[in-house]
């Protein structure tokens, strides 16, 4: 009898402990087996994510290039002004150039925009400029170019407001600004211009861009390649950072900035002066599409308007209405002599 129940004990542990143990076994080589599939399918998503992100790098890169190759081509035959005109005067003039949304197209009950009116626009900014610039026989000017030159794809109503894709519009872009120089220069003694870039610009949504991510630069580097053979333009290379540049008219400095992060306000400035340890003579803003002239502890705050205007989904449904509109200043060595804003609607 004690054989038998030996047998049977003996039958239980290797048989059925066996049996359960190779169940196990297979178990846990299912899920080893199923975590290997779904580590084969991430890494395959992953590889092609790659290869999508890579090519259209690619292909945005060789855009670049070629318009690169473009616009210094199209400087060298377009924009080689031979006779400067020699203008000796005590006062400069100084131009904001701001928030021209380059590629927004609307119209509606409010206002209407394209890139065909940005170019009429511009044309009657260039006309007021020169009246201007007769009417006090300034010598040179000076040009902040404060940003948002265009419309870019930053959200998803500005992508459907868009007419042109992204790389269109900084051609368009270097196209306008360059001819808008251009003219000026066949006007003053010399022109000089510094920019610095907006938020439109930014390569992707606000909480995943890099600071330093802005097509702007893109158009500042390509307006300054493509007016290289003219003798007297200058573009200033002393931006302290893609945000903040700095220019001096007539022993006076001014700081430029587009907005996004400075405040129109006593405490945007004192915070950026103190930020740069200097306190200049002024300051120009953009960004809030209007313009303005006010004085923040004696240092001057200037803001440009834009040149779309009111009219898109945006400005209607925050109740925001304006002109479209721009700001220029004639400066000698004391300071501000006038500030014009110069309404283009």
């Amino acid at each position: 009898m004690r054989k038998k129940v030996q047998y049977a004990n003996c039958f239980y542990d290797e048989g059925v402990f066996d049996l359960a143990s190779a169940s196990n076994r297979e178990k846990e080589l299912d899920i080893k087996i199923r975590e290997l599939e779904r580590a084969k399918i991430q890494f395959r998503d992953q590889r092609n994510a790659w290869q999508k992100q890579n090519f259209i790098d690619s292909r945005v890169q060789e855009k670049l290039d070629y318009l690169e190759e473009r616009m210094e081509a199209f400087g060298k035959v377009e924009f080689e002004l031979k006779d400067a005109p020699c203008i000796t005067s005590d006062n400069d003039m100084m131009v904001i150039l701001s928030d021209l949304h380059l590629g927004q197209c609307f119209s509606s009950p409010f206002g209407e925009y394209n890139s065909d009116i940005a170019k009429e626009r511009l044309d009657k900014y260039l006309s007021s400029i020169l009246q201007l610039a007769r009417l006090h026989n300034s010598e040179n000017c000076y040009i902040s170019i404060s940003g948002d030159l265009i419309s870019g794809n930053i959200h998803k109503t500005i992508q459907v407001a868009n007419r042109e894709n992204v790389i269109d519009q900084i051609e368009l872009a270097v196209e306008y600004i360059s001819s808008f120089c251009y003219e000026l220069c066949k006007h003053f003694t010399h022109v000089y211009v510094t920019d610095v870039s907006g938020n439109h610009s930014r390569m992707t949504k606000k909480d995943e861009a890099l600071k330093d991510e802005r097509l702007d630069n893109l158009i500042g580097r390509f307006v300054k390649k493509t007016l290289k053979y003219t003798k007297n333009f200058t573009f200033i290379e002393n931006n302290i950072d893609v945000g903040i540049s700095k220019m001096t008219i007539r022993g006076l400095d001014f700081l430029n900035v587009h907005g996004d992060y400075d405040p129109f306000t006593t405490q945007g400035v004192l915070k950026l002066c103190s930020m740069l340890k200097m306190f200049p003579y002024g300051v120009t803003f953009a960004h809030m599409h209007t313009p303005a002239l006010d004085d923040a502890n004696g240092i001057k705050m200037l803001r440009g308007g834009c040149l779309s205007g009111s009219g898109c989904d945006y400005t209607i449904e925050k109740r925001l209405s304006g002109k479209a509109a721009q700001l220029a200043c004639v400066i000698n060595k004391n300071g501000i002599v006038g500030a014009y804003p110069i309404d283009l609607e």
